[in-house]
């Protein structure tokens, strides 16, 4: 059950392209789980991806109470994976404001392409210290394991796991305390979206030191890249997919009033015309020198603390309040 590596490459799932088509799929981020923006997204073909805080039902008080489940008549022939929205949770919540059991009543109500784990972004506006990043990339690991076990026992496909990091070492730290038995077909790869593409821990130096690391028949979804960074990676064998709401923030910028339901389809199509288009371009040739050094490693102590959050003994937070007590003081 769910993305493990067949003997065969043809296994991989749907987002490792098939020969007719040209470059990594583009996902089309959709803001809405119904409407035009929907509707014209699937009349144009498009995959698209969907952030789950959109199905969200929340009372007077804002808190969840429900999830809304999606339209079988709008969704109907509709390529959607379900992205957990973790950065959105992070900064808009300080921490998912939805259950794993409310989440998994949402994959449960749609044959979704994927749908992702639950991540902890480690972006330097919600993690502000290297012992932050850490215990968020532990929590990461062990909240595979969470919505994994949760899902087998309600029957579902496993969730397609996600890394996250900041520096090229914390990918590949969060490679090696990933819990699978298994390697993945597709993997997601998170905090790409205020990324830059060139540098020691840009997108380019991250793909390339994750494609060092991984076996063949692994497959990278990267999550929010767009712009330039598209060219670069456009014939990457390793990624599958990428994804982007690019579009929609653009669309604020260009009608900040005004803007109607049909302003922001143009606004959409004219980006999917432009991002796929780079896509189906030959990749610009670049050359990426990695350094090996490893960045300074965590103590025995927190990595004692940090196996046990991977190992899902304990929780990120509970860990992390024990170090501060010890390490700190109060």
């Amino acid at each position: 059950m769910g993305y493990e590596v067949l003997e065969a490459p043809e296994a991989d799932v749907e987002e490792s392209a098939p020969a007719s088509r040209p470059g990594p799929l583009l996902r089309v981020g959709i803001p809405t789980p119904g409407g035009k923006i929907l509707k014209a997204a699937r009349n144009a073909g498009y995959s698209v991806l969907f952030s789950t805080n959109a199905f969200m039902v929340r009372d007077e008080d804002g808190e969840v109470i429900s999830v809304r489940k999606p339209d079988p008549v709008q969704f109907a022939g509709l390529d959607a994976a379900l992205d957990s929205a973790g950065f959105v949770a992070m900064s808009r919540y300080r921490g998912y404001p939805w259950t794993i059991e409310q989440y998994l009543d949402l994959v449960e109500s749609w044959p979704w392409a994927w749908y992702a784990s639950w991540d902890q972004c480690v972006e330097p506006e919600i993690a502000s210290s290297k012992i932050d990043v850490m215990f968020r990339l532990a929590e990461t690991c062990r909240l595979l394991s969470e919505v994994r076990m949760q899902a087998r026992d309600r029957g579902l496909p496993d969730p397609m796991p996600v890394i996250q990091g900041w520096e090229v070492d914390h990918y590949r730290w969060s490679l090696d305390h990933l819990p699978l038995a298994a390697w993945p077909s597709l993997m997601g790869v998170g905090s790409m979206c205020r990324r830059h593409v060139h540098g020691p821990n840009g997108i380019l130096a991250v793909v390339e030191a994750l494609d060092r690391e991984l076996p063949a028949g692994v497959g990278l979804h990267l999550f929010g890249v767009k712009g330039d960074a598209l060219r670069f990676l456009s014939d990457h064998p390793r990624i599958a997919s990428v994804d982007s709401m690019a579009w929609d923030f653009s669309a604020r910028r260009q009608h900040p009033t005004g803007r109607t339901a049909e302003k922001r389809i143009g606004v959409m199509h004219d980006w999917v015309r432009r991002n796929a288009g780079q896509l189906s371009l030959p990749k610009v040739p670049y050359d990426l020198q990695l350094f090996e050094e490893p960045s300074e490693e965590a103590s025995a102590e927190l990595a004692e603390w940090l196996e046990l959050v991977v190992d899902n003994q304990t929780d990120a937070i509970s860990a992390w309040h024990h170090c501060m007590r010890t390490w700190v003081g109060g």
